[in-house]
C-alpha cells in the first residue's frame, strides 16, 4: 500500500497542452525578492531552480502585477512592461531546464493594492478587505481595461516561455473580489448572480485564449467558499469552477477564506477569515473542498493548504480528492521535498513549524526568510534541532 501511495504521487498529468513529470506543485508564494523595479534577480532565479531540482513536477511562480496599479507588494516580478520579458525568460528557462513545468501567476490586487499614501485602492465595489480602506469601484470600462492588461502579461509569459499562467482569483485580489458576494455588490451585468459575478474572470480566460491560442494552459484559483455574511458558499464555489472550466480554464486551484488569521495582522485587515494554516490548524483543511469542486468539474483540481505529510496528500489523489497536491511554505523549509518523498527518504524531510516567519516578513515588505532554512537561494542550510 505505501507504494501505490507514493505512486499516486509521481504519476505524471496532462492539462491542456502540458505534461507535468508528478502531481506536486508548488503553489505561490510571493517572496519580495525582485527588484525595486520589479525585475527578476539572481537570487530568485537560484530560488525557484532549487525548488525544480527539488523534484517538484509543477512551479507556479509567485503572483505578478499586470499593472503598476495592480501591485500588491514592493518587490514584485513585473509582467507589466515588455522589458521584464528578459528576466522572466531566464526565471521560466530555470524552471524547466530542472525538470518542472514554469507557470506564472497573474494577479491584479484590486482592494488589497500596494497605494501610496491617500491614493484609494480599487475594486468591484467599495467594500474595505483592510481595515479603514474603502476602494473606489471599477467602471465596465476599466474592467475592459483589466482584461486588456491580463492578456498583455499573459502574452509577456508566453513570449518568454512560460508553460502556462495561473489567474489569482482568491484572497480577495480584484478577481476574487467580483466572485465573491461579500465584496461584490454590484447591480449590473458584473454583479448579482453567480454567473454575473464570474463574467469578469470568464472575459479574462476567454480573451486570453482567443489571443494566445485556445491550447495555452490557463489555471484559476479560487475560494471554493468562505467563512463570512454574504460569503460564497460551497454550491457557489462548485458553479464558480463549472462556469470558468466552460470559460476555458484548465485547471481549478481550490483555496478557501475559512480559517483563523494570523493574529499579527488583525489590526490591519477588515475581513476576520483567511486562507493559511496556522500551526493548529489541522493537516489538509481544504481537502474536503478540493473534493467538492472536482465533483463538479472535468479538468485537473489542486488541492492546497498543509499537505505536507506526504501520506496524506497521497491518499487525497488516491481517494479522488484532487488531481494534484500543492506546497507552498514547506518548500521553503525543504525544497527537496518531493525528491525526499520519492527516494524513500521522507523522515529526513524538515517540516514546516507553521511559525509565519516568513508570512510575517512578506507582510512587513521584507525579503521572505525562513526560521529553519538559513540559505533559501541554494543548498538549503538547517538550524540545529
Amino acid at each position: 500500500m505505501g507504494n501505490d501511495l507514493k505512486a499516486a504521487l509521481f504519476n505524471p498529468l496532462q492539462f491542456a497542452s502540458i505534461t507535468a513529470r508528478n502531481r506536486v506543485v508548488m503553489a505561490p508564494m510571493v517572496t519580495n525578492f525582485a527588484s525595486s523595479f520589479d525585475e527578476v534577480t539572481d537570487h530568485q532565479v537560484a530560488y525557484y531552480a532549487e525548488r525544480a531540482r527539488g523534484g517538484v513536477g509543477t512551479i507556479v511562480v509567485e503572483a505578478s502585477p499586470i499593472s503598476t496599479r495592480g501591485r500588491i507588494s514592493s518587490h514584485q516580478i513585473g509582467s507589466y512592461d515588455d522589458r521584464f520579458i528578459p528576466g522572466l525568460t531566464r526565471l521560466a528557462g530555470a524552471i524547466q531546464d530542472a525538470g518542472a513545468v514554469a507557470l506564472l501567476q497573474l494577479c491584479h490586487g484590486g482592494p488589497k493594492i500596494l497605494t501610496p499614501a491617500g491614493i484609494r485602492t480599487e475594486s468591484v465595489s467599495p467594500v474595505a478587505v483592510r481595515e479603514g480602506d474603502v476602494p473606489r469601484a471599477l467602471s465596465v470600462a476599466e474592467f475592459r481595461d483589466v482584461r486588456r492588461q491580463f492578456v498583455l502579461a499573459a502574452q509577456r509569459a508566453q513570449k518568454a516561455g512560460f508553460d502556462g499562467i495561473e489567474l489569482h482569483a482568491a484572497h480577495f485580489y480584484l478577481l476574487s473580489a467580483s466572485l465573491s458576494p461579500y465584496t461584490n455588490r454590484r447591480t449590473d451585468e458584473y454583479g448579482g448572480s453567480v454567473v454575473n459575478r464570474t463574467r469578469l474572470s470568464c472575459e479574462v480566460i476567454e480573451d486570453i485564449k482567443s489571443t494566445l491560442s485556445p491550447d495555452y494552459p490557463v489555471w484559476v484559483r479560487i475560494h471554493a467558499c468562505e467563512a463570512l455574511d454574504p460569503g460564497l458558499s460551497l454550491v457557489e464555489g462548485r458553479q464558480v469552477a463549472s462556469i470558468l472550466e466552460a470559460a476555458g480554464a484548465d485547471a481549478i486551484h481550490v483555496s478557501a477564506y475559512t480559517l483563523p488569521i494570523n493574529k499579527k495582522i488583525k489590526g490591519t485587515v477588515n475581513i476576520r477569515v483567511g486562507a493559511m494554516p496556522l500551526k493548529d490548524t489541522p493537516p489538509g483543511p481544504f481537502l474536503d473542498y478540493a473534493a467538492a469542486i472536482k465533483q463538479a468539474v472535468n479538468i485537473p483540481v489542486i488541492a492546497v493548504a498543509k499537505l505536507d505529510d506526504w501520506i496524506i496528500a497521497s491518499r487525497a489523489l488516491v481517494d479522488g480528492k484532487c488531481d494534484m497536491v500543492a506546497l507552498a511554505r514547506q518548500l521553503l523549509c525543504d525544497p527537496y521535498w518531493a525528491r525526499k518523498v520519492q527516494s524513500g527518504l521522507s523522515n529526513d524531510i524538515v517540516h514546516c513549524k507553521y511559525c509565519m516567519t516568513c508570512h510575517t516578513a512578506q507582510q512587513r515588505g521584507e525579503a521572505v526568510r525562513c526560521a529553519q532554512n538559513y540559505n533559501l537561494f541554494g543548498k538549503p542550510i538547517y538550524k540545529d534541532t
